[in-house]
């Protein structure tokens, strides 16, 4: 069906313009501009479970109604949080909300602004009574990476069993549990581009709440910082962790939640972020063995293999540069 049909699932008024956004990577994505306003519509990828609809409706209204700028769902005519078509695709629509996607952090004023936002969500969420129940399964569960890791890696090359027999090893010890931090609704995945920023710099929103979960902050964070404070490429072979960047995120974060991290708190973010990266490491690892995951870059990599390789080699890396308290 097309979006032009589906729009009139919502009470938006007269439709004035109506074009795509974005690269569409995981849902197709259009601006719609009428007599209501400008909205988002967004046909729904099939990996996302119905379920995680009402999740995001759920968060991001109470994120919204506490001040945040959030996609906050718009129900359709008949009270629901999607609409289906006719050919079974599923479509969501929400206001339009202005800001700058960015793929990188370029300094540390923006990776304070960037923690300074996720602090301020992680707080209001602390507070809120909620349990997903669309999450994607075993997602950010580590434990259960690391075993499915540990029955393929007799399968993986040579000097690839060395570094796979490691972060079985170390995994355990990075483990979070409840006596170092209560688990609570999280985002999921909060690569920069899912943050918004102004013209000045400053963190305004945060979207794509896809990947809702009821883990701990530090996972959240930890894998936020892993992608932000580093300056290279996920398969560079030499990643590292910018020092910088991650304590100017760590004090940010500290700014949103209204208070300083004590030694151990700072300490149990950077064990996350270790724990996140060996995490990744492992399901390239896996993907190594089993080659039906991970998309590749076919102008680099020969295959698939091959790419996952080198991210393989390149967050191990940047998880032995993490150096903990």
């Amino acid at each position: 069906m097309q979006p032009n049909d589906v729009v009139n699932n919502w009470q938006l008024g007269a439709v004035t313009t109506l074009e795509p956004v974005g690269n569409g990577l995981i849902n197709t994505t259009y601006k719609v501009t009428a007599l209501g306003g400008v909205f988002v519509l967004q046909k729904i990828h099939q990996i996302i479970p119905d379920a995680a609809a009402s999740d995001m409706l759920v968060v991001t209204s109470y994120l919204a109604e506490h001040g945040l700028r959030v996609p906050k769902l718009l129900l359709t005519n008949d009270g629901q949080p999607f609409a289906t078509d006719s050919e079974g695709d599923r479509w969501r629509v929400y206001p339009w909300i202005d800001g700058v996607v960015v793929d990188a952090i370029d300094n540390e004023k923006m990776a304070r602004e960037a923690g300074r936002m996720v602090g301020e969500m992680h707080g209001l969420l602390a507070k809120l009574d909620y349990r997903p129940t669309g999450s994607i399964p075993h997602f950010h569960e580590t434990e259960y990476i690391v075993n499915e890791l540990t029955a393929v890696s007799a399968e993986l090359p040579s000097e690839l069993m060395v570094m796979a027999q490691d972060i079985i090893d170390q995994v355990p010890k990075l483990l979070l549990n409840e006596s170092v931090q209560m688990k609570q609704v999280i985002h999921g995945d909060l690569k920069i581009s899912n943050l918004l920023f102004d013209e000045l710099g400053k963190a305004v929103g945060v979207i794509d709440f896809d990947t809702i979960l009821w883990h701990f902050p530090a996972i959240d964070l930890g894998d936020a910082l892993r992608s932000w404070c580093n300056k290279t490429s996920e398969d560079d072979a030499e990643a590292v962790i910018d020092q910088a960047l991650c304590q100017a995120a760590l004090a940010g974060y500290a700014e949103g939640l209204g208070r300083e991290l004590t030694d151990s708190e700072q300490n149990l973010y950077l064990r996350a972020t270790k724990l996140i990266a060996f995490e990744l490491t492992s399901r390239f690892l896996i993907d190594v063995v089993r080659d039906n995951y991970f998309g590749f870059n076919a102008e680099k990599y020969p295959d698939r293999r091959s790419h996952n390789v080198a991210r393989a080699i390149g967050q191990y890396h940047l998880a032995q540069s993490i150096n903990l308290i």
